[in-house]
């Protein structure tokens, strides 16, 4: 079995890193407005990634949450986690919110 410690540390590197990507993806979709249309098998790709990350990152956060040992790294992704969640949604939003954000995965040129 693997030491729980080192699990737990691992668990929040991820929560970390996961963040770090979806806040990314979320502040490009919010500030750059995409102008051409993926193909629709990378749209589908892209759709289905943001949900399971953003899906495996509150399943982790969660573990995380429930570790009895307080930390700066617990702190960090206490912190990020839920950022990397919300910006999840914000990037499930974008291809939702118009025909354009379906394809581009980015909010209109009204919101830009």
């Amino acid at each position: 079995m693997a030491d729980p410690a080192k699990q737990a540390k691992t668990n929040a590197y991820v929560v970390i890193g996961m963040s770090i990507v979806l806040l990314f993806g979320a502040f490009n979709a919010i500030t750059i407005t995409a102008d051409e249309y993926d193909p629709e098998t990378l749209v589908w790709m892209n759709l289905v990634l943001d949900a399971a990350m953003t899906v495996l990152l509150g399943v982790i956060l969660t573990q995380v949450a429930r570790l009895n040992e307080p930390g700066g790294l617990k702190t960090a992704a206490l912190v990020l986690g839920p950022l990397g969640v919300i910006a999840g949604l914000i990037k499930l939003a974008a291809r939702f919110s118009s025909d354009h954000g379906w394809w581009t995965g980015h909010f209109n040129y009204a919101l830009s």
